[in-house]
């Protein structure tokens, strides 16, 4: 048995997990918790094993062996049940194999529609997918907040750190999440479970600081060994459920990109996603496979930029997408997405005039549109965002002292609305959000599996 961990994309083997005896042809399938390989040869046999992730062991469960011997079969399933069909004989008998009971029954009505071996399977719910969280997990609670943290008022930098709850649209502080030092210009990101709050300004310093939010328990925890590589202020963020990104910022400025490992909280600089330009005040978001930084100022070129750069995460790799550029040369903005577009909102071009602009970057055709109904309520810059699945949050922002409004935008209709009740806790501009259902992460969509 070999396994492979994703988040290194290496492989051990497990002396403890081999099947219970040397066999080709199995099918296999399982859930989050256990995996299990049924049938194979020589023989055939009717052998099910079932893998135990956590003590990467294996045993033979004779109660969920296969209806008759087989080899060469194909299998899928759900949470709850595996299905096994077909095989050399040959036949197209489908077995399902209760995970709770470790038992197996022949199900005639999924029987195949024509008998054969040498298949193969798929499902959209096997293996621990996406649609298997359920909505009363903790997984799935956590999943319906996101949180806004740090920034600057008239009384100066601050640590605040608020959590808005999406499904009631409702704002508080949270002062155990608090950054462990007051700062603004920072930059955040996440995973499903805890957000990165890096870089920014305290007072007249710049620091490389990273701040760990764990969602379960809303405290922050400095993480040293994931520190920026440089102190900087004014850079973007995103990531997906294994890494985040942080590119871009000043002094400088610098086009660099460091990368932040979630599983080991340690950063690399990873020289192949810099940035196409040295700039600052760019805004980033992303979906699974690849983070989007668009704007920011170049001195470079002496201007506000309307470049979009996107991040393949596979590789570790930057490339200029000319056609999802921003409608507008601009900095100082926000952006957050789903798994499908980001939404780009706010900012300044130079000289200083800010914008409600909503800009939209359909991912699959690597385009930018403009959406006048998803407009910001008002024209600000230096404003934060996150979201969820289904909407966006844009919180805080500038011209005033400090603005506290956040406005929701719907992602399914392309039209966005104050929230008064998701307002931050106190007005506050050059902050950072992040949350664990923004960028298609893992949790963006917890809803109860298909069985």
């Amino acid at each position: 048995m070999d396994k492979v961990t994703y988040s290194s994309d290496t492989r051990t083997t497990v002396p403890g997990a081999p099947l219970s005896v040397a066999r080709y042809g199995p099918g296999a399938t399982g859930n989050s918790t256990s995996g299990y390989f049924g049938g194979g040869g020589p023989g055939p046999r009717s052998t099910m094993d079932k893998v135990t992730y956590s003590t990467d062991t294996t045993a033979a469960v004779p109660g969920a062996a296969l209806s008759a011997a087989r080899a060469y079969l194909g299998a899928t399933g759900n949470l709850t049940t595996g299905y096994f069909g077909g095989g050399r004989g040959t036949v197209s008998t489908m077995d399902k194999v209760t995970y709770s009971t470790d038992t197996t029954a022949v199900v005639p009505g999924a029987a195949l529609s024509v008998a054969r071996d040498s298949l193969a399977a798929s499902s959209s719910t096997a293996n621990a997918l996406l649609q298997q969280q359920i909505t009363t997990t903790p997984q799935a609670i956590q999943g319906n907040t996101g949180y806004f943290g740090g920034g600057t008022n008239p009384g100066g930098s601050v640590s605040t750190m608020d959590k808005v709850t999406y499904s009631t649209d409702t704002t508080a502080a949270v002062p155990g999440a608090a950054l462990s030092a007051a700062r603004r210009y920072l930059a955040a990101t996440g995973n499903s479970t805890s957000g990165y709050f890096g870089g920014g300004q305290p007072g007249a310093g710049v620091v490389s600081t990273m701040d760990k939010v764990t969602y379960s328990t809303d405290t922050t925890a400095v993480v040293p060994g994931a520190a920026l590589s440089s102190a900087r202020t004014e850079l973007a963020a995103t990531g997906n459920s294994t890494s985040g990104y942080f590119g871009g910022g000043s002094p400088g400025p610098v086009s660099t990109m460091d990368k932040v490992t979630y599983s080991t909280d340690t950063r690399t600089t990873v020289p192949g996603a810099a940035l196409s330009a040295a700039r600052y005040g760019p805004a980033a978001t992303g979906n699974s496979t690849a983070g989007y930084f668009g704007g920011g100022t170049a001195p470079s070129v002496g201007t506000t930029v309307s470049t979009m750069d996107k991040v393949t995460y596979s590789t570790d790799t930057r490339t200029t997408v000319p056609g999802a550029a921003l409608s507008v040369d601009r900095r100082a903005f926000a952006a957050t997405s789903n798994s499908t577009a980001g939404y780009f909102g706010g900012g300044t071009p130079s000289p200083v005039s800010s914008k409600s602009t909503m800009d939209k970057v359909t991912y699959a055709t690597d385009t930018r549109t403009t959406v006048p109904g998803a407009s910001l309520s008002g024209a600000r810059y230096v404003l934060a965002a996150t979201g969820n699945q289904s909407s966006g949050y844009f919180g805080g922002g500038a011209p005033g002292p400090a603005l506290s409004t956040m406005d929701k935008v719907t992602y399914s209709t392309d039209t966005t609305a104050v929230v008064p009740g998701a307002a931050l806790s106190v007005g506050r501009q050059s902050l950072a959000a992040s949350s664990s259902t923004a960028n298609a992460v893992r949790g963006t969509t917890p809803i109860i599996p298909i069985v």
